[in-house]
């Protein structure tokens, strides 16, 4: 989404409810746009360069405004194939692929990570893309791929059809199709989450805390905890004190009351006890 509230969303394939059965639907090579402020769609028109059309590409949005789509399939005149990713891009050689993802890191880095290198939109088939993670440098012109050298040990599982997103230089891979080496028919799901440390290229094998604990921390809490407990004491002290003290004082009340209707007044003397009235012995 755009800083303006809009939603670009460019091409993709065309589907109804028989197409949903077949899954064999026409692609497209428009571009709508959703207004999230009014919630009302419009359509933008090329004039020039228009793009082929495809599907199963991924759309990073820069800081510049500029949107670089990369990979998916496209129809041409001999079928659905994957689109070339190494078109007017120097650097590294990178399969074609479409069913990956793409994130954006702060120092102006795509990162890409998975796919398939099947052209078949229906996921009926799968083979994985080579390599598994590339990187776009985008701060150069022309833009530049290039391979990290990654290890199997700390490589994600090699997925299509996943999502991720990235957090502070940690990309979080979730889901997918499990790809292999070997054109597969059918599906294998994964259904496990993996975080992957873009700045080193590594894969994050736990989020579980340390259980050191640096003695700054420790000290800093014990404080913490002595100026609680000394602020409950004083606290309960102070309640128990204004409790006892409303006890006593009702208690001084009612026998100065209970006095008081005790009092015989007696001859020769001025005084006599004042009745209050709803007592008994104002009658």
């Amino acid at each position: 989404m755009y800083g303006d509230g809009k939603i670009y969303i460019f091409g993709g394939k065309q589907v109804d409810n028989i197409v949903v059965k077949t899954n064999n639907g026409p692609f497209l090579n428009t571009m709508n746009v959703l207004d999230t402020k009014t919630l009302t769609w419009s359509s933008l028109n090329f004039i020039n360069n228009v793009p082929t059309p495809r599907a199963s590409y991924t759309a990073t949005l820069l800081n510049n405004s500029l949107i670089i789509y990369l990979g998916g399939l496209e129809l041409s005149d001999s079928g659905k194939t994957n689109v070339n990713m190494s078109e007017q891009i120097n650097g590294d050689t990178i399969a074609s692929r479409n069913a990956h993802s793409a994130v954006l890191t702060n120092d102006g880095r795509i990162i890409i990570f998975g796919g398939n290198s099947a052209d078949d939109s229906a996921r009926r088939t799968t083979l994985r893309s080579l390599p598994d993670v590339a990187v776009l440098n985008i701060n150069i012109l022309p833009y530049e791929w290039s391979i990290p050298n990654i290890s199997s040990a700390n490589s994600p599982q090699s997925l299509c059809y996943h999502s991720a997103e990235i957090y502070n230089n940690i990309m979080i891979i979730a889901f997918g199709i499990v790809t292999s080496d070997q054109l597969q028919t059918t599906a294998t799901f994964n259904n496990k989450i993996y975080l992957f440390d873009v700045q080193n290229y590594a894969r994050i094998s736990s989020t579980s805390p340390t259980s050191t604990i640096p003695s700054s921390t420790t000290e800093k809490t014990s404080s913490n905890n002595s100026s609680i407990v000394m602020a409950i004491e004083i606290g309960v002290g102070v309640s128990v004190f204004i409790i006892l003290s409303l006890i006593i004082a009702g208690f001084s009340y009612y026998k100065y009351r209970k006095l008081r209707k005790t009092i015989v007044g007696m001859p020769g003397t001025d005084y006599y006890p004042i009745e209050t009235p709803g007592t008994e012995s104002h009658k």
